[in-house]
């Protein structure tokens, strides 16, 4: 789904889970902190977007279905180099997550998360990159 328009808000997030129970939870909270989403539930519909629309965040699930999301975050910086990416998976351990960052990435949270460590998290992602 492209972002909606709002002129507004400033800051515009890629939410990619293959789980549509999660994008509608996550771009929920997310629309709530006051970021403009998008959301894609593979990895071609995420570089669709990607290619279309400049990202101030990406938030990517690590299994999709059609891909891994450390394959994505790599286009999605080919596309928008200095875009941070949050890693956001049920199923890394921390070998999984270290070895998730070392290829591409800025921060990893393991499902499930509050939404105050979301926003921590993203926060903090967004104010680094300034």
């Amino acid at each position: 789904m492209a972002p909606e328009k709002d002129s507004t808000a400033k800051t515009h997030v890629l939410h990619v889970d293959d789980d549509p129970d999660i994008r509608l939870l996550i771009s929920a909270s997310l629309r709530d902190f006051g970021y403009v989403v998008a959301t894609a539930g593979t990895k071609a519909e995420a570089l669709e977007l990607a290619k279309q629309f400049k990202f101030d965040l990406c938030i990517l699930d690590v299994r999709l279905p059609d891909g891994s999301g450390i394959e994505l975050c790599q286009n999605i910086l080919d596309l928008q180099p200095k875009v941070p990416v949050l890693y956001y998976s049920a199923y890394a351990s921390d070998e999984e997550q270290e070895a998730a960052l070392s290829v591409c990435g800025d921060a990893y949270l393991k499902k499930p998360v509050s939404a105050a460590k979301l926003e921590e998290t993203i926060s903090g992602l967004l104010n680094s990159k300034n």
